[in-house]
Order: structure tokens, then C-alpha cells, then sequence
């Protein structure tokens, strides 16, 4: 260590006896294509080439900033290729910080109409059509904190104090001119001037909407001459001016609207131009970080006679490894210790408080991690803009928030559209309200031939030492399933009824790890379901089964699924356990005097479910699932009764819309295996293969009543495949399936939306 200082003490010395010759990088943006510029780093410092001062847009300002941070060629590359660097550019939120527990139950819903409630008395809306960017910034703004607050609290706001002295470029769209940064929030300065329009989310600063600074100076060259002043500049330009759109080519079209031509020209005297032709690499493919720097690599050193003949001073790779020690090594550690949050009033103050930390106690990086994630996972919360400002009095961050909360009343617009009977129509009216608690009520209403459906309830989260909240619904639905559909079964046994139900629960919710929560209850419930028992009579009316039933309930769940739908990465794993009872009536409309009534003894049921998705390479991801369910609930007034309430299996989005007495039973275990091929982000191909395994089957006697066979007296096979389509606002499906049992054993169709229904009462 010793030697090391005094070879830094000897290199400074020599540095400051000896006229410097400085030398400058300017960076241009590019999207992806800016990757390029690490290359050319890497070829200056392989040569003893220096970097004095840099400059950049866009991506340009990206790898600037982080090689004035003092990240070395090789860390700039595993920052690129890392999944955090991918999901901040794609708006992918870490699974692993997901808070399940936080988010509202899913809503079959594609569109929301957004209503900001200004002043009750006045009923003030201010609608939200359209969203402002394509990609979330939600992961992108905690990762700017980690990446850069060390070094910007190293260099205290000012650039020029960083590694190496640094500015980056914005765009002001109403002043219609570029923003240049010196000084202030390195991350925000970088995130405002790689804001690309409609992609990214654009940032304000001192009052200023800034987006991407390629829009009025994609190649900051002035910016270098003008504060730099260097004896040599090196630029480095993977970006050319919008050539001219035809009438055809929208894209091109709005890129001529909105970016004004740069120049990407250095002149011979003042050092060397470097360009790149980059055609082939779209804006955003961040997956050619290897070839891309080899191209900047390859470039440069074909230059690198000509740029060595200019620039005589050397800086040997030593020297900058050392100065880079040097700075690195007076990075803070991320913690924190004082809580300021803006944006809100005090009670939702308090609120966001409480999410981080409780007192003054002093929480780690890993804390304000786990919550923030908590707080964006709040449907309450539209967005969390963190700021990390070092204090020197306390030698810890004061972490400052930024909270935006969503608009209080939401419209929700839904369905799916299918080919056959299961098309829905979906209406929401959610209200939310964030105080020193969060609470959020609503209405749901589905229409269609085959569900009806109307739910409303409440939620309220209370932060406290345990997270916990309340939760009170009430659904009215109808399942109907005969109407129309010539999928469903139809033999005797099971056709022609439907299934309606009227119950109320209300449970307590707690948090289980990040991705799970666990919810205890009671609940009651009014089901009646309308059947045929016998189709020779050619009568449509129908016998009734009443129940009118209690329940206490523990459900556990943990999920990360991707989609609702059609999943292809994360796990669900679910247990319900319940204790029931109550009261079952018969009406046989053959005989209107017939009615018989009967006290049912109490039972258990209980439901668990495995399914997880096991990636075996990019395009390749097998999902295996299994299920198991348990009821002791005796028999029914008759076998249809028994077989249309006992539990079955349906893992698919079309066996919810279809009934097969093959698939219900009191006890069954199923397994299932999905192979998964990605065709690329949006498109994928699946099988779905599952074996149904009944412990005993119910079977239909000759008096009409219900038996059990002996155990494991068949197995039932169900298989479908499916290329789906992800809209992300909804997915569309294109499927053909195969059940061992049924009418119709083989189905095809096509779904598009969200096949989902409220749950029934025992489920």
C-alpha cells in the first residue's frame, strides 16, 4: 500500500511540473448503438491514451457518467449485461421484489379511464387517456439511487469534482433548447438526458419537463470546447441526422418532427472523428454488448497511429487503476438515516414513513430496497421518485421521496372476446383513498352468456411493526352452463344448470415473505344450483339445490407469475383450508310437493396448489404443476347435486368455462408438465398435459343418488395447446385442446382479453 501511494504521490507530481496536454471524449446517443463508445474507451486505455474530460447524450451520457464515476471498461460491461441494467431499460421489475402482499386482487381489465378528485363540492375530474411513456420508470428510479449517489456524494453535486471532470445534455421541449448539466443529482441529470420521447418517462428538474438531449444536441461537442477548453478532442458518434421520411414510415416521420440535426463533426485540427454505421442494431436491443464494444475497440485502434501522433502525453493503465482506488475508495456506504417525503399531505406522509422506517433508527441499502418496492407495489402509488443526498453532519444519506399518488377514481374497462360462449364484458368503478392508512373500494360488474357477475368490497392497509389489512367483499354471480354452448357436457348427468350464488367474507391479511401474504376469515353464503337430472322428459325446468353455508378459512398464497393468463415465468403456490357448514334444501319440479331439508354435519376442504416455470434457456421454459384437493363432505340429496359441488380440476383458461363430472371429485391429485417456446418478448407457443387422478370416483346409482367406486378407479387426461399473443394490456390465444372424458373431447377456439371470474364460494 506503501508503494502504491507513493507511485500516486510521484504521478501527481509529475502530472502538476509538467505542462499537461488535456484530452476530451465526447459521446454521442444511440441507443443501444452507444454501447460502441466503451470500445473506444477501452483502446484509449490499453494505449496510454488519457480522458481528461467527458462529455455525452443519451446513451452517450450513460457510459460517460459511469466511466467519470470510475467504473473500469470491464465493470461498465457487467453493468450492460447485468438483468438490473435490463430491467430499468425494459420497465421489468425484479421479481424477487414484487410485494405480492400490497397488490389488489386481479381485475379482468385492459383499459382504465383516471379521474383526479380535486374538490369533492365541485366534483373537479381531470381524465387520463393516454400514457405519457411505454416503459415503467419504476425499477429505473431506484436504480439510478444505487448506481450513482456514492459518486455524486464523493463529488458533491459538482461534476467537475468526479473521477473524471464530466457534463451531460437534455432537452427542454417548451424553451425548445438543450440543457447542459454541471452540477446538481448526477442519476437525475442522466436520466433526463436519456429520456427518450414516449419511451421513457420524462423528468423535471428546477421546473424544467426535460427529455432526451438528442432531440437538440446529440453530439455535445460545443458543450467540450466551451467548458473544457482541451488540446485534443476525440469523438466518438454512433448516430446519424433523420434522413428523409416517405409517406409510409411513422416512425421516421416523427423523428423528423421532433429532432433537430446535429453536427458530428470535429475539425482536423482540433483531433479525430470517429463513426460508426450501426444500421442493423435497433435503438433498444441491449443485447449486443460484446459485438458492440469490439466494433468501438476495432475502430479505434485502426485510428490509433493517427490519435498517438497527435496526443504525446501517456497515462499508463496503473496510474488510472490507482486514481480510480483512490476516488472509489471514498464512496459512502448507502445508508440512511432521515426520512423526507414530498408530494403528499401529512397523513399520507405518515404513511410512506412507516413503510421505511419507524423513530430515527438508521436503515441500510437493502432496507430502502425492500421499501420502496413495497411502496410501488401499493396500488395506491403511481410513482416514487428517490433522491439519495449525502449529510456530512450525520455521515449518512437523507433519503428524499418524491410520491405521486394514483388519481382517486378509476374506470375500468375489460372482457374477453372468444369464439364461443365465454365472451364477457367487464365494468370497474375503483375509488382510492391514501391517508395515514390506504383503503380502496369498488364495484365490479361482468355480463355474459355464460358468467353474470357483481362484486363490491373494501380493503384497508394498515402500516404498522406488521403489516396487515382488512378486507370485506360481497359477490353475486351466476355461472351458466347450457345456454348456447355446444361444448359443454351433455349426457344426463351433468347438462343444463347453472349455478348461482350470493356470499360475504370478510378476513384479515398479512404479509408472507415479499411475494406471498396469508388471509384469515369467515364468510357466509347462499348457492343455488339448477339442474336436469333426466333430459328424455324434453322439459326445461329445473330441480334446485339450496345451500345456505358458513365458513372459516385460512388461504396461503405466493405467486410471481408474469401474466394472468398464460404465464411463462415465476411460481403460484396456494393453500385453502376451510371448515364448513350449514344448511342443504332439494325442489324437484316433477314433484312441487317434494321438498326435502337436511342440517349438513361439518366438513373440511382443503386445496394446494404447485406451479412453476423452470427456464432451460431463452427460448425454452418448462412449467410443472400439481394439486391436490380434499373435502369430507357427505353426499348430497343426489348424485347431480354431489357431482356439481364437489371440486374440480380446471387448469386451464378454457376448462374454467366448461364442467366434466371426469374432473370433479371429493379427493384428487393432478400433475401437469408446459412446455413453453418463445418465439420472441410478445409471441410464445405452449402445450399444457395434465393427468387427473380421482381418489375415488362419485358415480350415479340407479335410484339417482351418489357412490363412491373403489379407490383410484380410473385416471383423466386433458391436453391443449396454444400460440399466444401478449398485448400487454391482454393476451390473445389461439387454442386447441383434448379432454379423455366429455361431449366434446376435442375444442378449438380462440380467446382474446381475460378469461376470469370471480371465485366461487368454496373455492
Amino acid at each position: 500500500m506503501k508503494k502504491d501511494c507513493a507511485f500516486l504521490i510521484g504521478i501527481l507530481f509529475l502530472t502538476v511540473a509538467l505542462p499537461a496536454q488535456k484530452v476530451g471524449l465526447v459521446l454521442s446517443g444511440g441507443g443501444a448503438r452507444g454501447i460502441t463508445h466503451i470500445g473506444v474507451i477501452k483502446a484509449l486505455e490499453e494505449n496510454n491514451i488519457p480522458i481528461d474530460y467527458i462529455a455525452g447524450t443519451s446513451m452517450g451520457a450513460i457510459v460517460g457518467s459511469m466511466y467519470a464515476m470510475g467504473y473500469s471498461v470491464d465493470e461498465m460491461v457487467e453493468v450492460l449485461k447485468s438483468d438490473d441494467f435490463r430491467r430499468w431499460s425494459t420497465g421489468e421489475l425484479d421479481p424477487q421484489y414484487v410485494y405480492y402482499y400490497r397488490n389488489a386482487d386481479p381485475k379482468p381489465s385492459f383499459a382504465e379511464l383516471r379521474f383526479n378528485l380535486k374538490q369533492l363540492d365541485s366534483l373537479h375530474f381531470k381524465p387520463s387517456f393516454l400514457p405519457t411513456n411505454i416503459v415503467s420508470p419504476r425499477q429505473m428510479n431506484y436504480a439510478f439511487v444505487e448506481l450513482f449517489s456514492k459518486a455524486n456524494a464523493v463529488a458533491g453535486g459538482d461534476f467537475d469534482k468526479l473521477f473524471v471532470p464530466y457534463r451531460c445534455v437534455a432537452s427542454d421541449i417548451y424553451k425548445k433548447e438543450a440543457v447542459v448539466f454541471r452540477k446538481g443529482n448526477l442519476g437525475n441529470a442522466v436520466r433526463a438526458s436519456m429520456s427518450f420521447p414516449f419511451m421513457y418517462k420524462p423528468i423535471m428538474i428546477n421546473d424544467q419537463l426535460l427529455f432526451d438531449g438528442g432531440i437538440y444536441n446529440n453530439f455535445p461537442v460545443d458543450v467540450m470546447r466551451e467548458d473544457f477548453k482541451p488540446d485534443f478532442i476525440l469523438g466518438s458518434a454512433v448516430s446519424n441526422n433523420p434522413t428523409k421520411p416517405d409517406e409510409h414510415d411513422i416512425i421516421k416521420q416523427i423523428e423528423n418532427m421532433i429532432v433537430n440535426k446535429s453536427d458530428y463533426n470535429i475539425t482536423e485540427d482540433e483531433g479525430v472523428m470517429l463513426k460508426f454505421k450501426l444500421g442493423n442494431v435497433r435503438t433498444f436491443d441491449f443485447s449486443k454488448v460484446d459485438e458492440l464494444v469490439k466494433i468501438g475497440y476495432d475502430s479505434a485502434i485502426k485510428y490509433m497511429p493517427e490519435i498517438k501522433a497527435r496526443v504525446k502525453r501517456e497515462v499508463s493503465p496503473e496510474e488510472i487503476r490507482l486514481r480510480r482506488a483512490v476516488f472509489r475508495n471514498r464512496f459512502p456506504e448507502l445508508r440512511f438515516k432521515n426520512v423526507e417525503v414530498v408530494g403528499v399531505d401529512s397523513l399520507q406522509k405518515h404513511y410512506v414513513e412507516n413503510i421505511f422506517h419507524r423513530g430515527n433508527k438508521v436503515f441500510d441499502a437493502n432496507d430502502f430496497k425492500v421499501g420502496y418496492f413495497k411502496l410501488i407495489s401499493d396500488d395506491k402509488i403511481s410513482e416514487v421518485m428517490p433522491r439519495a443526498i449525502y449529510n456530512d453532519s450525520t455521515g449518512y444519506f437523507d433519503l428524499r421521496l418524491r410520491v405521486r399518488t394514483e388519481d382517486q377514481l378509476k374506470v375500468l374497462i375489460g372482457g374477453n372476446i372468444s369464439s364461443s360462449t365465454s365472451n364477457e364484458a367487464y365494468f370497474g368503478l375503483t375509488y382510492q383513498n391514501l391517508k395515514d392508512y390506504a383503503q380502496t373500494a369498488y364495484i365490479d360488474a361482468q355480463f355474459g352468456r355464460l358468467y353474470n357477475g357483481l362484486g363490491l368490497g373494501t380493503r384497508i392497509d394498515v402500516p404498522a411493526n406488521k403489516d396487515w389489512y382488512l378486507k370485506l367483499s360481497f359477490i353475486l354471480h351466476r355461472f351458466d352452463y347450457f345456454e348456447g354452448n355446444r361444448m359443454f357436457y351433455a349426457d344426463d348427468r351433468t347438462s343444463y344448470f347453472n349455478q348461482f350464488e350470493f356470499y360475504t367474507k370478510f378476513s384479515v391479511g398479512f404479509p408472507l415473505t415479499m411475494r406471498g401474504r396469508m388471509e384469515f376469515g369467515v364468510g357466509y353464503g347462499g348457492l343455488i344450483d339448477g339442474y336436469r337430472q333426466n333430459l328424455l322428459t324434453g322439459n326445461t325446468d329445473m330441480d334446485k339445490s339450496i345451500y345456505n353455508l358458513g365458513n372459516v378459512f385460512g388461504k396461503f398464497e405466493t405467486t410471481t407469475f408474469n401474466n394472468i393468463m398464460y404465464p411463462t415465468k415465476g411460481y403460484n403456490h396456494v393453500a385453502i383450508f376451510q371448515l364448513v357448514g350449514g344448511e342443504e334444501q332439494f325442489k324437484s319440479y316433477t314433484d312441487p310437493d317434494l321438498y326435502k331439508a337436511k342440517s349438513n354435519d361439518l366438513w373440511v376442504q382443503f386445496r394446494g396448489k404447485y406451479d412453476k416455470y423452470f427456464p432451460f434457456s431463452r427460448k425454452f421454459t418448462l412449467g410443472a404443476s400439481a394439486e391436490i384437493a380434499v373435502s369430507t363432505r357427505k353426499f348430497l340429496n343426489n348424485y347431480t347435486a354431489t357431482i356439481i359441488q364437489a371440486p374440480a380440476f380446471r387448469p386451464t383458461p378454457h376448462s374454467k368455462t366448461v364442467f366434466s363430472p371426469a374432473f370433479s371429485a371429493n379427493e384428487f391429485g393432478a400433475v401437469g408438465l408446459k412446455p413453453v417456446y418463445v418465439i420472441n418478448d410478445q409471441l410464445h407457443f405452449r402445450t399444457e398435459a395434465y393427468l387427473f387422478v380421482p381418489y375415488r370416483n362419485i358415480y350415479k346409482k340407479a335410484d339417482n343418488s351418489a357412490g363412491f367406486t373403489k379407490p383410484f378407479h380410473s385416471t383423466e387426461f386433458m391436453a391443449e395447446s396454444a400460440l399466444v399473443f401478449d398485448f400487454k394490456f391482454a393476451s390473445a390465444g389461439l387454442f386447441v385442446n383434448h379432454y379423455s372424458a366429455g361431449a366434446n373431447r376435442w375444442n378449438f377456439g380462440l380467446n382474446i382479453g381475460f378469461l376470469l371470474f370471480n371465485n366461487k364460494y368454496l373455492e
